[in-house]
């Protein structure tokens, strides 16, 4: 099952070089895997891709988040760099000061919020919080989100389809998963559906077993036509490495990816929709 692979976020790029550049320039990051149309990124025990596509920019709600330690002095770092900060507000006390968004859980925690755009508008989000009582540390990184229009629709879809259940629940807002060393939130907002790309993949030991244990509880894979080859019966094979990839879509509207991973993050081309 999926709860057994990590996840990680899956950003769009137009222009693959401009985008290495920005992530160097502004973030002071270097890919540990570079490829013609895609990029791998590791921020301690997780990764992230950026890949070319002509689907860039569609996506108008927050697709990664990055988690620190001190928040405060990551933004000074990166405002440094060049990096702007977003002014937000989400009504009520809900809004942004500075560029951070103070919030608490139902645990009594604090966490410190911010945003800021990428050279091809993919919102990420920062946030510096507490690790829960009684449970293993988290770790930093980067975590993979995805949207939804429908909290509870959505948690009933990932559980039924994708055998997940979320580690925490706050309320009606966002649902935290954890695979391994990695996270996944699910949160609601307006925009869910507007992203036309691939937003998070699972990498995945057997990807023809897990296809088939995700279709046995109804999960529907797409057929793509990626250029130098097409999916067949939904599973993309690479002609020159034989990795194989297969992608479907949740009930949010959401694409979402599966790659077999034999040891190397080397992903493969995403599908737009």
């Amino acid at each position: 099952m999926l709860s057994d692979y990590i996840v990680h976020p899956s950003l769009a790029t137009a222009d693959i070089g401009k985008a290495r550049e920005w992530y160097a320039e502004r973030l002071g990051l270097e890919p540990l895997l570079a490829f013609p149309s895609l990029l791998v990124y590791q921020v301690d025990s997780t990764i992230f891709t950026v890949f070319e596509t002509s689907a860039a920019g569609t996506a108008k709600n927050t697709v990664a988040g990055w988690r620190v330690p001190d928040l405060r002095a990551e933004m000074t770092r990166l405002r440094g760099r060049g990096v702007v900060f977003e002014e937000l507000d989400f009504g009520g006390d809900d809004r942004t000061i500075d560029g951070i968004m103070t919030s608490s859980d139902p645990f009594g925690s604090v966490a410190l919020n911010a945003w800021f755009r990428d050279g091809d508008d993919n919102w990420i989000g920062m946030i510096e919080q507490p690790d829960h009582p009684n449970e293993p540390p988290t770790g930093m990184g980067f975590l993979a989100s995805l949207a939804a229009s429908d909290l509870a629709r959505a948690r009933a879809w990932y559980s039924e389809k994708l055998g997940l259940e979320p580690l925490h629940v706050y309320g009606d807002e966002e649902l935290a998963y954890r695979q391994g060393a990695t996270q996944l939130s699910i949160f609601t907002t307006p925009m869910a559906g507007t992203a036309r790309n691939t937003v998070a993949v699972w990498r995945v030991g057997d990807l023809r077993a897990e296809v088939a244990t995700l279709r046995s509880r109804g999960v529907v894979f797409g057929d793509y036509d990626l250029g130098d080859g097409k999916t067949v019966e939904g599973i993309y094979t690479d002609p020159d490495d034989g990795s194989m990839a297969a992608w479907f879509t949740d009930s949010e509207g959401n694409i979402l990816g599966l790659a077999e991973d034999h040891g190397v993050a080397i992903p493969l081309p995403r599908p737009v929709s």
